[in-house]
């Protein structure tokens, strides 16, 4: 059994409906209430596609938008989903950034960078530079010079950086005998 009153119904064939929002066949599972005393309508519960969809209506919700739901006998409820939102309410954690001079000192040393001598044989070295300098594209020393994507928040501040080797010749990641891809510490 489950440690909470209410919970997503467990799957079993048949149990999931079609998503009130987006309309997709078999992909909607309904809340429940483990004590057998309220019964939740068809538009409670959350779809399987959170990407595309992202449907999920809890009894939380439910519970707000109907509060003639709830008995003038159960206020037990309230006191269930006060408690449960101060037990599962997670610590918001700062992120980590990568210090802008070590970003700043890989926007460098760019003819040890493979695709950046790649792309100098198809584009000129001159665009080349440009594309580099317009997106941050950087050399890292891991493996010989490789190349690293750094990946910037809408701050303008560096979280990571994804580092790939290439092919100097063909322009192609190198997958074999294993793929060279790493990311930078934070």
């Amino acid at each position: 059994m489950s440690e909470y009153r209410f919970h997503l119904e467990k799957y079993s064939c048949g149990s999931k409906t079609d998503c009130p929002n987006c309309g997709r066949k078999r992909c909607f599972v309904r809340y429940i209430d483990e004590q057998g005393t309220v019964r939740f309508p068809s538009s409670v519960g959350k779809c399987d596609h959170e990407q595309s969809c992202g449907y999920h209506y809890t009894p939380r919700e439910y519970f707000r938008d109907n509060p003639e739901a709830v008995s003038n006998n159960d206020r037990r409820i309230e006191r269930i989903f006060r408690q449960s939102v101060l037990h599962t309410r997670p610590a918001s954690v700062e992120p980590s950034y990568i210090p802008d001079r070590i970003v700043r000192a890989s926007l460098s040393h760019y003819d040890r960078n493979p695709l950046y001598r790649y792309l100098c044989g198809v584009f000129g070295a001159d665009e080349t530079a440009r594309l580099f300098n317009l997106y941050r594209i950087g050399t890292s020393v891991k493996w010989g010079g490789s190349t690293v994507f750094w990946q910037t928040d809408e701050t303008g501040k560096v979280r990571t950086g994804k580092i790939m080797l290439y092919n100097p010749v063909t322009g192609r990641r190198v997958k074999e005998p294993q793929a060279r891809v790493s990311w930078a510490p934070a």
